[in-house]
């Protein structure tokens, strides 16, 4: 059987370290590429001899051209269609999960699972079936659905999450819209509740997942 080619992405050097070394005890993998970036992953892949899977990490933050999370897999998906993509994450929510298969990955592995459950997924992938994490069962949220649910925002909250997803910290969201910190902040925790959000970490999941300030 011929050795499956495998490209790493992750901008953290211990984790491409751990990936190698687990896939270099496996002789039905060779591990082609090791790159910290998405740019760099793109030229590997547009390159001769690309990889066959890619596993590849879902927050590669701080790469301008091709971004990281549901935007870079799936501009990766549809770029190169040949290859199957793991995708590698801390996230749990399902949202974000079932958008990337979605998007046409093969599998979803967690890093909290253990590093070992990568070989279960790309024993999957390599009988060409996908590979979903414990617990998970496939039960796509539309985008549309999501769309849906933040029409319930006001016009104020959309201008507050806008500014959110860019990053700034409230106090500059605050002097960019010319309201005060609690103004700013009651109106970013009613847009949440109205989406039945209870972190910052699920509201960025969902303005990726719906696409609401692409």
């Amino acid at each position: 059987m011929n050795r499956i080619r495998i490209a790493l992405a992750d901008d953290h050097p211990l984790v491409l370290f751990a990936l190698r070394e687990l896939l270099d005890k496996d002789m039905s993998f060779e591990v082609v590429a090791a790159v910290p970036n998405p740019t760099e992953l793109v030229e590997h892949l547009s390159g001769p001899q690309p990889a066959d899977v890619v596993i590849t990490d879902y927050a590669m933050p701080g790469d301008t051209t091709y971004g990281d999370g549901i935007r870079l897999i799936e501009g990766l998906v549809r770029r190169f269609p040949q290859t199957r993509f793991v995708v590698l994450t801390m996230m749990s929510n399902r949202m974000i999960v079932s958008a990337l298969y979605n998007a046409g990955v093969m599998a979803v592995v967690q890093k909290s699972h253990g590093m070992n459950e990568v070989i279960m997924a790309l024993q999957a992938v390599r009988g060409g079936r996908k590979y979903y994490p414990a617990g998970f069962e496939a039960s796509p949220a539309a985008p549309e659905s999501l769309r849906q649910r933040a029409a319930n925002l006001t016009p104020k909250e959309l201008e507050v999450l806008r500014h959110f997803m860019r990053g700034e910290p409230m106090v500059q969201v605050a002097a960019n819209l010319k309201r005060s910190i609690k103004t700013v902040s009651s109106q970013k925790m009613s847009a949440m509740r109205k989406l039945g959000l209870d972190s910052d970490q699920a509201l960025v999941e969902f303005c990726i997942e719906s696409g609401l300030f692409q």
